[in-house]
């Protein structure tokens, strides 16, 4: 598979206070995928346009591989990259491990951590919410059925 999907960032926070940059500012990726069994790798890149003061354009790119462990969990490992985006900080390279646990097929816990190999010193760490769908009545995942004995005792 091939996506494009660009990206608006709109400000919410007080830039003031260090909450956000104060502008909106784009994401234009291209993303490539691929899957196989319970296997999953995608990645690819693009270019960040950001006029807010201080801040830069600049490219990025990465790659994943994740595996899915049931229908709920799926855990993998990345690399990305991006060049330099504001006046204050380098370009950097990084390498994450993490995965997104289903809460129903509709809502995910994700998270995620890692540290740079390459650039500034970085620690990273994600943890957030992810909704998809529209308004719909949303189904939650079905319980594995419990065992039942084929020949019930009798009494």
């Amino acid at each position: 598979m091939v996506g494009v999907f660009p990206m608006l960032e709109i400000p919410t926070g007080d830039s003031n206070r260090g909450l956000g940059n104060g502008r909106v500012w784009w994401k234009l990726p291209l993303w490539l995928q691929k899957s196989w069994g319970p296997w999953t790798t995608y990645g690819g890149g693009g270019y960040v346009i950001n006029p807010a003061p201080n801040q830069l354009n600049y490219y990025f790119g990465g790659w994943l591989l994740q595996r899915d462990f049931g229908e709920r969990l799926t855990l993998g490992g990345e690399i990305f990259a991006q060049g330099k985006s504001s006046d204050d900080t380098g370009s950097f390279a990084v390498f994450n491990l993490g995965g997104y646990f289903k809460i129903t097929p509709n809502f995910q816990l994700l998270f995620s951590g890692g540290h740079t190999f390459a650039g500034g010193t970085h620690t990273m760490g994600y943890l957030g919410l992810y909704w998809t769908g529209g308004l719909g009545k949303e189904r939650r995942i079905q319980p594995a059925p419990k065992s039942v004995n084929p020949s019930p005792r009798k009494e």
